[in-house]
């Protein structure tokens, strides 16, 4: 049997800025409380380390006292919850994903120009409710729903997206809006290493016939890694796992070749685990 383990592997750049952020704060200011509103990055694996640097994760501001250190997550945080962190006076650190914030300044640059934004997303998930609500004036573009065109009247607005949708997806999408508004300046902002983790489950070799996409299920881009891998590829056999223990052994033994891929905030330690297991396999 052989086994591959995909490039990129281990955390993406803003995922190491992240838990970077998060443990320089707990250093700073080892006597305070030290919370993440939220997940700092979608995987429990990261959580579960930050918890035992004494690094908790809350949902809201109640269980924060005044004066506590906050960390903004990767997905970035919207101008009440920092107005609510500087009214409880708390040590504000962020840990904005860079190419997320770099969206954020593109969308109030293009609507404080007069032009309309519009926003490809999911819409339940963090990254995309901030970008919406940065500024008034963007319109939101479901990804799972048709889009109402009614709402531009802009003959060149500007289009950007969520950093981790599925990249084949978001082709199709922009294939729409171009076919009602042809002026319409696109943007694809799907982060580079999520790009190339998507094309590295698109384009495998020819042997392989089974792959492991390695992520939390609250992973957004780890699920497309997966969607991509299933559609691309529907012969072959798919699983994603969070952890090694999830892997179903019995259905890999007779595989010639397996290709492991991973999400951008799986640690490198989970994926080496389940490579070592894996070619352990007779």
């Amino acid at each position: 049997m052989k086994v591959s383990i995909l490039e990129p592997k281990g955390y993406c750049a803003g995922v190491a800025h992240a838990i970077k952020v998060a443990l320089q704060a707990k250093e700073d200011y080892p006597n305070k409380n030290v919370y993440i509103l939220g997940m700092l990055v979608h995987n429990h694996h990261v959580v579960n380390l930050l918890n035992d640097k004494g690094i908790k994760m809350v949902k809201s501001f109640d269980s924060i006292g005044d004066g506590d250190v906050i960390v903004f997550n990767a997905d970035g945080h919207s101008k009440e919850q920092r107005e609510i962190a500087e009214s409880k006076h708390l040590i504000i650190y962020d840990a904005i994903c860079p190419k997320v914030a770099s969206n954020l300044k593109k969308i109030v640059d293009e609507i404080t120009s007069g032009h309309q934004v519009i926003y490809i997303g999911q819409e339940h998930h963090q990254e995309t409710q901030i970008a919406i609500g940065v500024i008034e004036g963007v319109c939101f573009y479901d990804e799972k729903k048709k889009f109402d065109y009614s709402l531009i009247k802009d003959p060149s607005p500007f289009v950007l997206n969520q950093t981790t949708l599925n990249s084949l997806d978001i082709v199709n999408l922009h294939k729409d809006i171009l076919s009602h508004i042809p002026g319409a300046r696109i943007s694809n902002e799907i982060c580079p290493t999520t790009r190339k983790r998507q094309e590295a489950v698109q384009y495998l070799d020819d042997d392989v016939d089974a792959v492991i996409v390695v992520g939390d299920q609250v992973s957004s881009n780890s699920k497309r890694l997966f969607e991509i891998a299933k559609s691309t590829h529907p012969n072959i056999d798919v699983f994603m796992v969070s952890d090694p223990e999830e892997v179903d052994v019995e259905a890999l033994k007779n595989k010639k070749h397996i290709a492991i891929s991973s999400g951008a905030s799986t640690p490198r330690d989970v994926i080496d685990i389940i490579y070592q297991n894996l070619i352990t396999l007779e």
